[in-house]
C-alpha cells in the first residue's frame, strides 16, 4: 500500500500503515533510522514490564506500563503528567472497564528517550488537521506472551474503539510468535484491513472516531521456547473522551 501521505489516508479511509523501513513511509522510516542508537535501550525497557493484574479472564499473558503526557505542538515539548490510574468506561471496554486500573509508570529513561518525543512529534504533525496546539497522550507499553498452555490476547475485549481521537499501534519485537493480525473495521464493523506488523517500527495509525480495531490471538511457533509480542500504543486526545 502506498502510504506516502499518512494525513490524506487518515482523512480518506480512517487509517494508514507506517513501515519501519524506508520503502513505503520514507519520513517514518528515516525518523526511526535517525534514532537507531536509542532504539536498543528504548526497546529493552519492554523486558521490565510488570504483570497486568486487572485481566478479568484470569489470564497471565499481558505485561504493561502506563503513563500520561501533554504534548505542545509549538515547542515540540513532551510533558509528563502526574501519575494516574487508567480508566475506561464499560461502554469502551466491557471486559476490563469500569474500574481504575493502577499500572506502574514508564521508566524514567523511556520517558526521556528522544525517540519517544520524535515519534509523538511525527504523529501529531499528521493528525493536527485543525491546527490543534495541544494533545493529551495516554501511553501504554504492552508485552503479550504466549505458551503451549495459554494463547496471548492482544485485545481480549475484542473489536473496539478506545475513545480517543487517534491511536498509534507500533510493534517493537515479535519473538517466536505467530498470529497477532491487526484488523481494522469501518463504522459498520466491516473488515477493511488485515495485516501483521512484522518488523520493528511497523505501525498503524488510526482515526478512532471513524474505525474499529482489534488484534487476533498469538501463539508460539515453537512451544518449547518463550514467545512474546512487544507493542507501544499511544492514544491521542484533543478533547477528553471516556
Amino acid at each position: 500500500m502506498d502510504s506516502k501521505n499518512p494525513s490524506k489516508e487518515l482523512v480518506s479511509q480512517g487509517y494508514t500503515v507506517l513501515q519501519g523501513s524506508n520503502t513505503i513511509n520514507a519520513s517514518w522510516g528515516e525518523l526511526l533510522e535517525q534514532h537507531k542508537a536509542e532504539w536498543g535501550e528504548f526497546s529493552q525497557s519492554w523486558n521490565n514490564l510488570p504483570p497486568d493484574n486487572f485481566l478479568s479472564d484470569g489470564g497471565h499473558y499481558r505485561f504493561r506500563r502506563y503513563s500520561v503526557f501533554n504534548f505542545s505542538m509549538a515547542e515540540s515539548e513532551l510533558q509528563l503528567l502526574p501519575h494516574e490510574p487508567h480508566f475506561q468506561s464499560t461502554y469502551r471496554n466491557n471486559m476490563n472497564g469500569g474500574i481504575n486500573r493502577d499500572y506502574e509508570a514508564f521508566d524514567t529513561a523511556t520517558i526521556k528517550s528522544p525517540l519517544l518525543t520524535s515519534m509523538i512529534n511525527y504523529v501529531t504533525s499528521q493528525i493536527s488537521f485543525k491546527f490543534e496546539k495541544q494533545w493529551r497522550i495516554q501511553a501504554h507499553q504492552f508485552r503479550i506472551q504466549a505458551s503451549a498452555g495459554e494463547a496471548g490476547q492482544p485485545t481480549p475485549e475484542g473489536i473496539h474503539r478506545d475513545g480517543a481521537d487517534f491511536i498509534l499501534i507500533m510493534v517493537l519485537n515479535r519473538k517466536n510468535m505467530r498470529g497477532g493480525v491487526n484488523h481494522i473495521y469501518d463504522d459498520a464493523k466491516r473488515l477493511v484491513f488485515g495485516g501483521i506488523l512484522e518488523n520493528a517500527g511497523d505501525a498503524v495509525l488510526i482515526d478512532d472516531r471513524k474505525v474499529w480495531h482489534g488484534v487476533s490471538e498469538v501463539y508460539p511457533v515453537d512451544d518449547s521456547k518463550p514467545a512474546h509480542r512487544d507493542v507501544l500504543v499511544l492514544t491521542f486526545h484533543h478533547e477528553m473522551m471516556l
